[in-house]
């Protein structure tokens, strides 16, 4: 899908028979979140190349209007100074929006009401205004065929998403490791984010707020914890801290001692879990053991609140983790 998606992208922007002659750039920085407000509700989005570039789309369980609002903004532990991407969002109605996201230190717009007139085309063939003209130009299916039929051209484009990872994933090398480690793991949790649970069903719950482990993974000389927040409530939740320890695993003894773990690398640990979403991180320690009489004690500190979480990790998670 994501293809495909990258593909009509490229096809809607380079055609000057479809919509506005050029993409509207939004500027998106680590400090702001960038709003676009459409006019109706959002079916799909893609984009080019995510590699610190955050959306949040809307979630189905929000209010009224959640469904026509996209938030942007920047991986706040990123290190690039200066980045450029393509964005592509099709609404309800097919209307096609293509966008250029740009990073900067200080969006001169923060909020973007997004109008009909535009959308670069529609998938489905109605008619789109031009802005700043009062005729009408349809992107058919027709049109969209007669394009495809240049693809021998720019056969890549297919693979865009294969080549830029694979770039990214090339470059997280036994030299880089030992050169920048930092950089090292900001590249390896960037791709293991959203990766699928390899541990079944363990987390810790406080009525509709989850904290999720989705996975212990070792690499070089580090233990990846992967973790999902999820706030089912309508209230959002700021964190005040997330704190992991060495803790024997006897609960109510008076000689429970605690060790705090200090991570080498935090990414992407959020501040805030809007209410109806939630969040994946990853935090990085230098790899270590335990006995069967110790655990892994993370706790989740709401600011303002009390919905506390508690999550206890045993020994032999910690002692067999994930290679990879």
């Amino acid at each position: 899908m994501m293809k495909a998606l990258l593909l009509i992208s490229v096809l809607f922007s380079g055609c000057a028979l479809v919509g506005q002659a050029s993409s509207d750039t939004l500027q998106i920085s680590k400090d702001f979140k960038t709003i676009l407000i459409f006019p109706e509700n959002i079916s799909e989005s893609s984009i080019g190349n995510d590699f610190g570039f955050i959306v949040d789309l809307p979630k189905p369980e929000g209010g009224k209007f959640s469904g026509r609002i996209i938030k942007l903004y920047y991986d706040e532990l990123a290190i690039e100074k200066e980045n450029v991407t393509n964005y592509l969002v099709i609404t309800y109605t097919g209307n096609v929006y293509d966008f250029v996201l740009e990073l900067v230190a200080v969006p001169e717009k923060t909020t973007w009401y997004i109008t009909q007139e535009m959308a670069v085309a529609n998938i489905e063939g109605k008619p789109i205004e031009k802005r700043n003209e009062n005729q009408r130009q349809i992107a058919t299916p027709e049109k969209l065929n007669n394009e495809m039929e240049k693809m021998d051209t720019i056969s890549h484009i297919k693979n865009s998403d294969k080549i830029v990872a694979g770039n990214f994933k090339d470059s997280a090398t036994k030299e880089l490791y030992l050169s920048d480690p930092l950089e090292y793991y900001r590249l390896r949790c960037y791709y293991m984010q959203f990766d699928k649970p390899k541990i079944s069903r363990y987390f810790s719950r406080l009525d509709n707020v989850f904290l999720w482990l989705k996975g212990v993974y070792y690499n070089e000389d580090e233990l990846y914890f992967q973790y999902r927040i999820e706030n089912k409530e309508g209230l959002d939740m700021d964190i005040n801290f997330i704190k992991h320890q060495i803790a024997t695993n006897y609960k109510n003894s008076s000689s429970n001692q605690k060790m705090e773990l200090k991570p080498v690398f935090v990414y992407k640990q959020p501040k805030t879990i809007a209410g109806k979403s939630e969040n994946h991180f990853v935090v990085v320690f230098k790899k270590f053991a335990l006995d069967e009489k110790k655990e892994v004690l993370v706790e989740l500190d709401e600011e303002s609140g009390n919905r506390n979480l508690s999550l206890r990790i045993g020994h032999e998670i910690i002692n067999n983790p994930i290679n990879f």
